[in-house]
């Protein structure tokens, strides 16, 4: 290739650059969507995540799991009613309000969480109602410990 001779071959190199130094930025339209697409569906995750309503269902879940925990290893009844008794008022006066659930006790509690889409038997309304509070029981049962644990996991599952 012949030069014109008023132009050297250096010269005419430096006018001669890459569009993009790195090669990769300034991105193109479609990465800039996809990039802004990604953001948006963590930004959103984190939100969801971090919602109030899915935090207290994660709060009351670990605490279900504490007291499995600690039955399954203990064996106390007596231990476990009171503690899903706790966690089961404080779902209710979250879920139905102070007026609704502060005053009910006893039967008037078992029937309660029974309308509200407990399946509890007998075992377990007697449970809730007057062992929660009593001291632990000679005779290691742990049918209805087990029957209790299922039932209110799907208590909360409904109500949370």
């Amino acid at each position: 290739m012949l030069l014109p001779p008023e132009i050297s071959r250096e010269e005419l190199l430096s006018y001669v650059r890459p569009l993009y130094p790195n090669g990769i930025f300034p991105l193109g339209a479609g990465w800039r969507i996809v990039f802004y697409v990604v953001l948006s569906a963590a930004v959103t995750g984190f939100l969801i995540y971090n919602s109030p309503r899915l935090k207290r269902r994660r709060e009351a879940f670990a605490a279900f799991n504490e007291a499995r925990s600690s039955f399954l290893t203990g064996g106390d009844t007596s231990a476990l009613a009171g503690a899903l008794s706790v966690l089961m008022r404080r779902v209710a006066l979250y879920r139905f309000g102070r007026e609704k659930t502060a005053k009910l006790n006893g039967t008037e509690w078992t029937e309660f969480l029974t309308r509200t889409g407990a399946d509890l038997n007998e075992r377990d309304q007697y449970l809730l109602a007057m062992q929660a509070y009593a001291p632990p029981p000679t005779d290691q049962d742990f049918s209805g410990g087990k029957h209790l644990l299922s039932s209110v996991q799907k208590w909360l599952e409904r109500n949370l």
